[in-house]
């Protein structure tokens, strides 16, 4: 779901040939190199091709207030939420992430991307589950979260995307499945969360993921959308490969990403919309939503860019 951007693949991909050259050998290597070289061709046509295409552009601070203006005035109650600085401290020492998740300490968003999983853990209460209670890790991608939660507190936790990662292909908590239709039982999910996920839901599986929802989570379940991407205006980017594909919601303003690689469409809501699109439909399937407002996020560190959070609860 979140694909590393192209310095960083790159490196990545030149630190895989160094460390796997024993083991596959020469031809091996050699496929590599052609792949970065077509790789490198991709980047200068793309580059060309879309040169005059307007880039996405996160919301500012003072545009985030004006959709939090938008969110009331369409009768959508925000509610603050402030990281504990210490308990997150705490979470970090528990749940030791590899120090290659999301391109490393160095990447600029190894903050972020542990604080989405500790809101997750907090709001949802994971470490109190009771060992038959179930949690799941929705888009996981190569995510070790599930395997984590397993390992470290027995909890019954899976993940599950629409591609099954070689890593963790050998667990059978690990599956390849659709979040929009899964085969957990009607009433069996204690837990759900997405991580940065949400977004890349593309033309209509927005909402059939909520809808889903109100299928397999039993009474009292939650699930947790972090960070909940709004925007001043109903849009959505697309990388270079998928620009102007048609992925992307009619009534949506399309812009370019060149920092990514692989994004069909990352949607942004404008208030109205996500009121009549999501919360409308949780609401009409007896569910209740609650989005929280990250207040103290420059106190927990300047990599955190998370605003919203959606919480639903069945």
């Amino acid at each position: 779901v979140n694909c590393p951007n192209f310095d960083v693949m790159e490196r990545l991909m030149i630190k895989n040939v160094i460390r796997v050259y024993k083991s596959r050998g020469l031809m091996w290597i050699l496929s590599r190199i052609s792949s970065m070289f077509i790789f490198s061709l991709k980047k200068k046509y793309y580059s060309f091709k879309f040169k005059e295409v307007e880039v996405y552009k996160n919301p500012t601070e003072q545009e985030l207030d004006k959709i939090e203006d938008a969110l009331r005035k369409n009768a959508v109650n925000l509610t603050d939420f402030f990281a504990d600085k210490d308990d997150f401290e705490k979470f970090k020492l528990k749940y030791v992430f590899p120090e290659d998740y999301h391109g490393g300490k160095n990447s600029g968003v190894w903050e972020e991307k542990l604080l989405e999983h500790y809101i997750a853990w907090k709001l949802l209460g994971i470490d109190y589950y009771e060992k038959d209670e179930i949690y799941i890790d929705i888009a996981a991608c190569d995510s070790p979260w599930a395997k984590m939660l397993r390992d470290i507190n027995s909890i019954l936790s899976y993940a599950i995307d629409l591609n099954l990662p070689t890593e963790y292909a050998s667990y059978s908590y690990y599956k390849r499945m659709d979040a929009t239709k899964t085969n957990f039982e009607k009433g069996s999910v204690c837990g759900v969360s997405l991580q940065c996920a949400y977004e890349m839901f593309v033309a209509d599986s927005d909402i059939d993921l909520i809808k889903e929802l109100q299928r397999i989570l039993k009474d009292g379940g939650k699930a947790i959308i972090s960070p909940l991407y709004l925007h001043t205006h109903s849009c959505h980017y697309a990388s270079p490969d998928f620009y102007d594909k048609g992925y992307g919601d009619i009534d949506s303003k399309e812009y370019i990403i060149w920092n990514y690689y692989g994004i069909y469409s990352s949607r942004k809501y404008d208030a109205k919309k996500f009121k009549e699109r999501i919360l409308d439909l949780i609401e009409n399937l007896g569910m209740k939503y609650k989005i929280y407002v990250v207040r103290n996020k420059n106190e927990v560190s300047n990599e955190i860019y998370m605003h919203f959070i959606l919480e639903i609860e069945k």
